[in-house]
């Protein structure tokens, strides 16, 4: 098995980080705690969280402008280090030893998806100011259509008369 084509980041990035707990192997595979395989799950889940939150910020997935890809990279790479660390037998499965000062866990599964949407947020728009596509039924928004008259409202034939306006039920 392979990361997914829509996945940030590598194995060999996210082992270069952990290599002290492959017990003398050169790279994940099959004997390694976690497994190959497991790791490669690892990138494709926390790249999953990352794709939603960006695309609920309205940009098209995956993300390919180069300097925006390498800091999704990087945002995988860390968020799969933090779990492949949660292996380790001293740690629980909650997170709790992965509670950063600001009262997030940046550890493991508890928050992937906060921390994603937190990350799209933070980051949308410098990514747009990079030049990343943005998909284009999102980014419009709403369409105002408070104009009196349809002169007033520009080309937008699709834009309908208002049925009722702010003077409409004033008294006389």
């Amino acid at each position: 098995m392979a990361i997914g084509a829509n996945s940030y980041g590598s194995v060999g990035e996210v082992q270069a980080f952990t290599r002290h707990l492959l017990d003398g192997a050169s790279a994940f595979n099959s004997t390694t705690r976690p497994t190959l395989s497991e790791v490669e799950k690892m990138v494709d889940r926390a790249s999953a969280a990352l794709n939603a939150g960006l695309a609920h910020m309205g940009f098209s997935i995956p993300i390919v402008q180069a300097d925006a890809k390498l800091v999704c990279d990087e945002w995988v790479v860390a968020q799969v280090v933090n779990m492949v660390e949660l292996t380790r037998e001293s740690l629980d499965w909650s997170g709790e030893a992965g509670v950063e000062a600001d009262g997030n866990t940046g550890a493991g599964f508890a928050g992937l998806s906060d921390s994603a949407m937190r990350f799209a947020r933070q980051n949308g728009p410098g990514f747009k100011r990079l030049g990343c596509a943005v998909d284009d039924v999102v980014s419009q928004g709403l369409v105002f259509t408070g104009e009196r008259a349809a002169g007033e409202r520009g080309d937008d034939a699709a834009v309908r008369t208002p049925r009722f306006s702010r003077s409409m039920f004033q008294r006389r």
